[in-house]
């Protein structure tokens, strides 16, 4: 734990203080839509289901204006606040990492038996979310507590179709959302995030909420998950990122989580499941339209696009299949779940190998997942919600069936 990465501002007002069993953490940069119901959220779920614990907020603003820390501490009430100004020297851009970094050194020096970080632009918050998140830390010794949400059926197809197996095959953990983009810890937890060298690394600073449950798991800490509702993003400005990015992003947080902890994955073989609170969810009745036709040519441009930087990529025999793929009509269009996992060895052993400039091998990935994506709906679309989750449990088995592949050829 540094106590440098928080101001002097901050570090008196730990000191004042003193001490909480537990700290929520909120992250801002500039005013935030969904704010009001954000805190409104926290501060009913400490009243309702914490009302015996000492509580303080550990609010991270990124913009230099002080407007946002005022709203803040106005909503909260008489809830102790520990401000904490722009971190990682940027302005009016949220540097998510330095945020979780600030909240959990807050959380170490208040002595906290459990640190809560919560995005502050969910508008679909309620105050469920923090006893879900919070009460298996406090109550059932857990280290880390993960969400689960309730999405529409297609929502997270690129982390069902990349994240959940890849993670639950190397890591032998069956997390339905391996990801922390909101969670729980504990004060072991903390001390073991914090004293990591990643803070200073790319896989720190662009994937953080990959790299903290694998970081539990490769400490032998006990990670479990919760069922938290639909997570529901406030309205932004911001234009949506690119598939190419975000693809390329994603891919390269998992690849260095890989090649990063070798020795942690090279002898796991299966997996085991992870304790859940609450019931698992079912699909949102509904959702936004998706078009398979779409997304099938996307594919067949990427092959036509990328075929030169996939032949160094993709070995011989699966990019045979792939080529073939790319001639076949929609209503025969069809990308094993072999393939994709042999697509993504591939990706990652090249990833390793530097065969190719790595940023450009991640975003070349794009066009090959939204072909399994579009597989994936052809394959559900006429059947019920629960096809797409077996269609993800079936694909995680497949990850952990052709794990052999990766291994041999990673030795």
């Amino acid at each position: 734990m540094d106590p440098a990465v928080l101001s002097e501002a901050a570090r008196a007002a730990v000191e004042r203080i003193g001490t909480a069993d537990l700290v929520v953490g909120l992250a801002t940069a500039g005013p935030a839509p969904a704010l009001a119901a954000v805190t409104a959220a926290v501060r009913a779920g400490l009243d309702t289901h914490f009302p015996g614990q000492s509580a303080a907020i550990a609010h991270v603003d990124q913009a230099r204006s002080e407007a946002t820390t005022a709203a803040v501490t106005e909503a909260l009430g008489d809830l102790r606040v520990v401000s904490v100004g722009p971190v990682a020297g940027k302005d009016d851009t949220l540097d998510w990492s330095a945020a979780v970094r600030a909240v959990l050194t807050v959380g170490r020096m208040l002595e906290a038996r459990a640190i809560v970080m919560l995005n502050a632009d969910l508008a679909s918050m309620t105050s469920e979310w923090l006893r879900g998140l919070a009460s298996p830390v406090l109550k059932e010794d857990y280290a880390l507590v993960l969400p689960l949400y309730r999405r529409f059926r297609y929502d997270g197809t690129l982390t069902q179709a990349l994240v959940v197996p890849l993670i639950r095959s190397l890591f032998g953990r069956q997390l339905a959302h391996p990801i922390a983009e909101e969670f729980a810890c504990s004060a072991a937890a903390a001390e073991v995030f914090l004293k990591d060298t990643v803070w200073e690394t790319d896989l720190g600073r662009h994937g953080l909420e990959f790299w903290l449950p694998v970081a539990a798991v490769e400490h032998g800490l006990p990670v479990s998950q919760a069922v938290l509702g639909p997570r529901t993003i406030a309205p932004s400005a911001q234009p949506p990122t690119p598939l190419g990015p975000t693809v390329g992003r994603v891919a390269s947080a998992l690849f260095a989580l890989a090649e990063r902890a070798e020795q942690l994955w090279l002898d796991i073989r299966g997996s085991e499941p992870v304790v859940s609170f609450g019931v698992p969810p079912e699909p949102l009745p509904g959702g936004p339209a998706v078009d398979p036709s779409r997304m099938q040519v996307g594919f067949v441009q990427g092959v036509r696009d990328l075929l030169p930087v996939w032949e160094r990529i993709i070995a011989p025999d699966n990019l045979g299949e792939v080529l073939e793929l790319s001639d076949r009509p929609l209503e025969r269009f069809r990308f094993s779940d072999r393939l994709w996992t042999r697509v993504v060895y591939d990706f990652l052993l090249a990833y390793r190998a530097r065969t190719v400039y790595r940023s450009h091998a991640v975003q070349s990935l794009a066009p090959l997942y939204l072909g399994r994506a579009a597989s994936v709906i052809l394959d559900t679309q006429s059947r019920a919600p629960v096809a797409v989750a077996q269609s993800a449990t079936r694909l995680c088995g497949v990850f952990e069936d052709e794990k052999p592949y990766l291994v041999d050829r990673w030795r």
